[in-house]
């Protein structure tokens, strides 16, 4: 019996020990934020980390307003160590900040919760620079440039934008960021990128190459801002440690070189364009096609004859955006019938100038006979080279109709009886099974002694019990390593608790920085976006994105921009419950259509 009662003893010690000493450890937490340096350019790269120390079960900290930089989230690591028999747990958050503008920036604390206390870092000050000028790009390991094929152009007119990043050494994990204003241009890719070695002053570079079409669509004078790039530059140092024994056998570079990872930033810079306004003088049917193009009309058969059929088909060709081309169904319903055909369109690339094909085709079916003219197909457009209209033109076609050589038979029926000999039935018995065919439903009886629903239920309880122990295991699993499902499971939850816990402040502009807070926390929990760098008009776009009502979104953001404005504005005693009010109902709403 005692041996029984300290084995049990033993196997508790077991159990107990490492979860008291969990709760214990839980209650000493502690959070910090660090950085992998303190200056940098805008090619550089900015390494934020946030430690937590004494709990790896927390929901992901709350990243504070980072409007000068772009924030990637670049994964999590977790630690755990025994140091003279003590249990110590850790788990790092890593972000990647991507610098937007230059100057003296303070990354703001982030926020921690865990067992219902809010842990913050200590604000952190960066100084960001423009990249040195001094040194020539040839001397870089990797550079980039844009170039625009003319610095002005028609509405309409093809323009070619190429983006070239030169290296000299290996590069990976590219990430091109074109900045093209779709309310200014339309974009067509032109092709695969290109892959080929330049040298540039004496240095020879690998050059990646990426051209596309751009259609102006509004004249003005309009900047196409910066290109950027991130990449991995993959740099081979040589390793001269004196320790290496092997160094003492091999004369050889190879076994002692080692490969760094630098990640940087290559913008391009921004390009002014001049988009002038197409002449006037417009021929008649002009659709402001830009370029230089042919066209040609065909019919598959001349003599024909009445009720036959024949098919015209226009083929336009040039160097343009030519899929833009339509034309209309000819005039000629007086004596034909006309059935036009789905378009066909071809294009290709040859140097870097889009040229293309687009073939219409009609099925014509003459009504009368008699010699007729099919009339021609007119193609007005703008010729940029030499800044004149132009109207392309068909041939006209002339074709000989002949009456029908045929004669229609017409079945008529007729009344009354007509003498129909007897047809054999389709189907015939041919014998008779041994056991009968019921075709009544009466004669279709259950003769077991037990119910379906009782069978069912016993053979389906194990299959229920399954699925509902499934389902619980699955969600409690997914409540604790599913971040995004955890924070938007909660996410009313604090809002609300947050908005119970406001209380009247003395300074209107702090009530109302705390409003918009608890907002885009809010939404940040609900869509999962990392921290609270988030503009009013994003915000707007993100709810839409995620198939909330327009309305809703719009309402959102307008309710944001207030809160702006009330920080630098005062308000009175009312007009904080109201604001408070607002906000708790428009968080309601938003939690009704997630």
């Amino acid at each position: 019996m005692k041996n029984f009662s300290a084995t049990c003893a033993a196997l508790l010690s077991l159990f107990l020990i490492p979860a008291l000493s969990t709760l214990s450890f839980g209650e000493d937490i502690s959070v910090t934020a660090t950085v992998d340096k303190n200056r940098l350019t805008l090619e550089d790269v900015l390494q934020l980390s946030i430690i937590i120390q004494g709990t790896q079960n927390t929901p992901p900290p709350e990243l504070p307003s980072l409007p000068d930089f772009r924030v990637t989230a670049a994964g999590t690591s977790s630690s755990t160590q025994y140091i003279n028999t003590q249990r110590s747990v850790s788990i790092t958050h890593n972000y990647r900040l991507t610098p937007m503008n230059t100057g003296t920036i303070v990354i703001g604390p982030s926020r921690v919760r865990a067992n219902g206390k809010t842990y913050s870092t200590q604000p952190i000050t960066i100084e960001v620079q423009k990249p040195s000028s001094s040194v020539a790009p040839a001397d870089r390991a990797a550079f980039v440039e844009a170039i625009l094929s003319s610095k002005k152009a028609y509405i309409g007119e093809q323009l070619v934008y190429t983006f070239r990043l030169y290296h000299r050494v290996d590069a990976k994990n590219l990430n091109l960021q074109l900045p093209f204003d779709k309310t200014w241009f339309n974009k067509e890719d032109l092709g695969e990128p290109k892959s080929y070695i330049k040298v540039v002053n004496g240095i020879q570079y690998h050059v990646q190459e990426l051209s596309m079409a751009l259609f102006p669509l509004k004249k003005g004078l309009v900047e196409i801002p910066a290109s950027g790039i991130e990449l991995d530059l993959l740099r081979t140092t040589q390793n001269r440690s004196r320790q290496d024994p092997f160094s003492r056998f091999f004369n050889d570079p190879f076994f002692n070189r080692r490969t760094q990872a630098e990640h940087k930033v290559l913008r391009t810079q921004p390009l002014s364009i001049e988009i002038l306004p197409l002449p006037e003088g417009a021929p008649k049917g002009f659709k402001n096609l830009i370029g230089h193009f042919n066209i040609s009309a065909e019919l598959g058969k001349r003599d024909l004859e009445v009720g036959d059929t024949t098919t015209l088909t226009v083929t336009v060709s040039g160097k343009g955006n030519v899929r833009d081309i339509s034309f209309e169904e000819p005039d000629l319903k007086n004596y034909f019938k006309i059935y036009p055909d789905k378009p066909e369109f071809s294009q290709t690339v040859q140097n870097n100038q889009i040229t293309g094909e687009k073939v219409f085709k009609f099925a014509l079916v003459p009504l009368e006979a008699g010699s007729r003219t099919l009339p021609k197909f007119s193609l007005p457009y703008f010729d940029s080279a030499s800044a004149q209209y132009r109207i392309a033109k068909t041939q006209p076609i002339s074709l000989n109709i002949k009456p029908s050589s045929t004669k229609e038979n017409l079945n008529l029926v007729q009344s009354g009886q007509q003498n129909v000999a007897p047809t054999k039935p389709e189907i015939e018995t041919l014998g008779r099974d041994i056991l009968p065919i019921y075709t009544e439903l009466d004669k279709f009886k259950s003769d077991g002694s037990y119910s379906s629903t009782f069978i069912g239920a016993g053979f389906g309880s194990p299959v229920i019990l399954f699925i509902i122990s499934a389902f619980i295991i699955k969600r409690q699993n997914r409540l604790k390593y599913d971040v995004a499902f955890y924070r938007r499971r909660n996410a009313y939850k604090n809002a609300s608790q947050r908005l119970k816990q406001l209380t009247e402040h003395s300074d209107s502009k702090e009530f109302a920085r705390q409003l918009s807070e608890i907002l885009r926390e809010y939404i940040g929990d609900k869509l999962n976006l990392q921290g609270k760098a988030i503009t009013a008009e994003e915000v707007e776009v993100r709810l839409k994105e995620s198939n909330y009502e327009p309305v809703k979104a719009e309402g959102t953001r307008k309710l944001l921009e207030k809160y702006e404005t009330l920080q630098y504005a005062p308000m009175t005693r009312g007009s904080t419950k109201e604001l408070l009010g607002e906000s708790e109902n428009m968080i309601k709403v938003l939690e009704k259509q997630s």
